[in-house]
């Protein structure tokens, strides 16, 4: 049985199957940078696009004719999307934020106005009711000096309150 699964023999075949046919790709330099590095570097690299490189990068896919065209130039269409969408959603959150601060603002004056309602009611309710005590004081006034010999006031024999119009 060892004689029949010799590994040894298995991996040469392999080996003479695969040789020439497959090219072993250049050992890839490691980057040693740490996150924030990459991460700062990308937004730079960000930052650095502006609308004339989009509109100079919307201009060559145009003109690509073969998808090859198309995916060298695939880096550089993913870093436009990702602008593009931080600009979406950095406006979404404006349009939030002030959408939010205007219907705060609403509500604000809206719970004022109903305060400045209550105020203006109160000082008109408070206005009447002291006129209404006024008038209603100088009929009583005028009621009981009338009816009671006790209540003539000292010097309102002088008042001619019956005077007879002319003839």
């Amino acid at each position: 049985m060892a004689g029949r699964f010799d590994f040894s023999s298995v991996a040469n075949q392999l080996d003479s199957l695969t040789k020439g046919q497959v090219d072993m790709p250049a050992p890839l330099i490691q980057d040693k940078r740490t996150r924030s590095e990459v991460r700062e570097d990308y937004d730079k690299k960000l930052k650095a696009l502006d609308k004339k490189a989009i509109e100079a990068l919307k201009n060559k896919v145009s003109e690509a004719y073969s998808s090859e065209d198309i995916m060298l130039l695939k880096d550089d269409i993913e870093d436009s999307l990702a602008k593009f969408i931080r600009y979406y959603d950095a406006f979404e959150n404006l349009n939030l934020d002030e959408s939010r601060k205007v219907v705060l603002k609403e509500k604000e004056l809206k719970l004022e106005a109903s305060y400045d309602w209550r105020a203006k009611a109160r000082l008109f309710f408070f206005r009447i009711l002291g006129s209404a005590l006024v008038v209603i004081t100088l009929f009583g006034i005028g009621y009981i000096e009338s009816e009671y010999e006790w209540a003539k006031l000292p010097m309102s024999k002088y008042l001619v309150t019956n005077s007879k119009l002319p003839q």
